[in-house]
């Protein structure tokens, strides 16, 4: 399972989690029932929810995905990269519950679709949305340079009051 957008981006979600597994040496051994905690990790494709593989975290995993994967370890939700969709003026509510269903929390993954996802999990208008979606992160790169210079500019604004002041504390003692 190595799914790879077209801009190079994995589109694999893993969910890592603990799964109760029976050890059967130690059963047997011991005669009773004895169960072990091990990692687990789903891999989950965007828009398909037939497709989702649950297996034993291997070194594999915890390399593609280090950040989730410390997250999993940390005990936290893990991060996902990108617009979440519930963020985005693009969509309504009820999208946005429809899309989570299938996995599909960003506007990232929105617009990442294949065409046989998209129609399987918004077959009515679902070229308009990933459409509107894939401008909506072009649209996003191509202002990112303004607004870093937008808080630099206001870095600098903030460093030359503080510089000010100082310098008028310094004149009237």
């Amino acid at each position: 399972m190595d799914y790879v957008a077209p801009d190079g981006r994995d589109r694999i979600i893993p969910r890592f989690h603990i799964k109760p597994v029976r050890d059967n040496f130690q059963s047997e051994k011991q005669g009773r029932e004895v169960w072990t905690d091990v990692e687990y990790v789903e891999l989950i494709v965007p828009g398909d929810n037939k497709n989702i593989v649950d297996v034993a975290v291997k070194d594999e995993h915890r390399d593609r995905w280090p950040t989730k994967y410390a997250a999993f370890k940390a005990n936290m939700e893990a991060p996902e990269s990108g617009t979440p969709l519930d963020e985005w003026a693009g969509v309504g509510r009820s999208q946005v519950i429809e899309l989570n269903s299938v996995h599909i929390r960003t506007v990232e993954a929105l617009a990442g679709l294949s065409d046989s996802q998209l129609a399987k999990c918004v077959p009515m208008g679902g070229q308009a949305l990933r459409a509107k979606a894939q401008r909506f992160i072009e649209q996003t790169e191509a202002e990112k340079p303004i607004a870093e210079m937008t808080q630099r500019i206001r870095e600098l604004e903030e460093k030359l009051t503080a510089a000010l002041e100082v310098k008028a504390e310094k004149v009237t003692a």
